[in-house]
Parts: C-alpha cells; sequence; structure tokens
C-alpha cells in the first residue's frame, strides 16, 4: 500500500530546507561580506603603506636637497676667504685679453661688465686656448675655483675647465688639465710634449647646468685631487709626475661653429 506522508510533516520538512537554504545564504553572505572587507582593508594598507614610502621618500629627498644647500653654502662660505679672489671687474691680474686672427680662430677676448668673455666668431680648426693665472710663485697644494657659462655654442662642442702644475708657459713640459664640455662631459688630461693622456675617459656628470653657470673646481694636495662641478664631487686622482706648478684657465672648441663663453669668480687658496 502506497505510503502518504502527512501534510503538517511535508510543511515541517519544507520548513527545515528553507531554514537550512537561508542559513547557508547567510554563511556564505558572510564570507563574502568578510573577503571584501578583507580586500579592502589590504587595500586600505597597501595604500597607506605607499603613502608612507613616499611620504618617507619625499622627507629623504627634502633631507638630501637641504644638505646639499647646506654644503653649498658652507663651501660658498670658506671660498669667500680664498686669498685670491678676482670678480673680473677689471683686468687687474692681467689676464690675457686680445683680438685674435690664427690658423685656429677668429674672435676677441676681454675682461667687460664684471666678466671675462671670449667671443670666438670664427674656429678655423678644434683648438686648445689657454689664459694663465699671474702669481709670485709655483703652487704645489692648493684649492681654486671658477664660474662658466655657455652663451653659445654647438652643444658637445665647446669646454671650459682648468689647467694646473703647469710645468711652463706652454705646457711643453707638462700640465694636468680639467676639462668641462657642454654636453655634460668631463675628462681629466695630462698633457706633454704635444701627447695627451686621459687619466679618466670621459665621464658624465649630472651636477652639470645647460644653459647656466657651473662652478669648477680642483683641490691638490700632494700627489692627490679631487674634483667638483657644482660642489659636487665628480672625480679623484693620485699621479706624482708634477710636484707643482702655475694655473690657467681653460677654453677648447672640437667643432668649427662660432661660441660666446664667459667666466666669473675665480678663486685661488694656496696651502
Amino acid at each position: 500500500m502506497e505510503s502518504i506522508t502527512p501534510v503538517e510533516e511535508k510543511r515541517s520538512l519544507l520548513h527545515n530546507d528553507r531554514l537550512l537554504v537561508c542559513g547557508m545564504f547567510i554563511f556564505y553572505g558572510l564570507c563574502f561580506l568578510g573577503l571584501i572587507g578583507a580586500a579592502i582593508w589590504g587595500i586600505g594598507r597597501a595604500n597607506n603603506q605607499i603613502a608612507v614610502d613616499a611620504t618617507s621618500t619625499a622627507q629623504a629627498l627634502s633631507t638630501q636637497k637641504a644638505q646639499a644647500i647646506s654644503t653649498a653654502v658652507a663651501r660658498s662660505t670658506q671660498q669667500a676667504k680664498y686669498e685670491i679672489i678676482d670678480p673680473f671687474d677689471d683686468n687687474g691680474r692681467q689676464w690675457l685679453v686680445e683680438s685674435i686672427d690664427d690658423e685656429y680662430l677668429t674672435g676677441k677676448i676681454s675682461v667687460s661688465t664684471g666678466l671675462y668673455v671670449w667671443n670666438i666668431h670664427k674656429v678655423k680648426q678644434p683648438f686648445v686656448y689657454w689664459a694663465n693665472v699671474f702669481l709670485n710663485r709655483d703652487v704645489r697644494d692648493f684649492d681654486v675655483y671658477v664660474d662658466s657659462k655657455f652663451v653659445q655654442a654647438t652643444h658637445g662642442n665647446a669646454c671650459t675647465g682648468l689647467v694646473f702644475r703647469t710645468v711652463s708657459w706652454d705646457w711643453e713640459d707638462g700640465a694636468y688639465i680639467f676639462s668641462v664640455c657642454n654636453d655634460a662631459y668631463f675628462d681629466v688630461d695630462y698633457y706633454k710634449d704635444g701627447d695627451w693622456e686621459s687619466l679618466s675617459e670621459r665621464i658624465y656628470s649630472t651636477s652639470f647646468k645647460e644653459d647656466d653657470w657651473n662652478r669648477l673646481e680642483v683641490s691638490a694636495r700632494g700627489d692627490e685631487f679631487t674634483f667638483r662641478i657644482n660642489n659636487e664631487l665628480v672625480y679623484e686622482l693620485t699621479d706624482d709626475r708634477i710636484k707643482e706648478g702655475g694655473l690657467a684657465l681653460l677654453v677648447e672648441m672640437e667643432g668649427e661653429d662660432p661660441a660666446t663663453i664667459w667666466f666669473d669668480n675665480f678663486g685661488l687658496q694656496r696651502h
């Protein structure tokens, strides 16, 4: 005989099934909400960490910038006490000034309105020119600096710099050269008897400022030399071939385009 479930029992089973389904929906819903909450918390934590990292990076950069400014101010204060400081208000230090028309260039070198100006109207072939610093004796240990600016020059064609421990006025007996070009590359060379020896290879400087003033510095202590561009140490060298000598400013043209180069604020401290 067929078994028949009473209506009340069917309703009870249906009720229980509904409770079970609802319970499962609630359980999974809570789990889903928990996952969403965890994800949101994780994203928020990550964002907070990113914000903290960004703040830390900004603070570090700010600290580095403040330290760089402090160093620059300290160096400027120290350099303001150098024994020789020439702002080129006149030509009291007897810098090379002349109109030139030779096998290398046509141009004019002058001291004018607080600047040492090199107007190179025509380059006939690549050249290196220098302007000696007139001193009463050769220099052994020293700190020297000068500001230079490429007012007009084809990118990569023009260089300025400092020549030091020159054995003679014409360098033939030896000299060291720190040359910085307007493409932000510099090198340190040794010159003697017409031969050039690279002591550094060409190095790119991130501290160099195109179309602006750049302070070039050389310090010598015995056979140890340091080189700076805009207060940043860019190279160190040990070489003992020349013990003492003269100083000069350098202009070098590697291309054939005209150029205008300014110098300002020459300073020297002998030790």
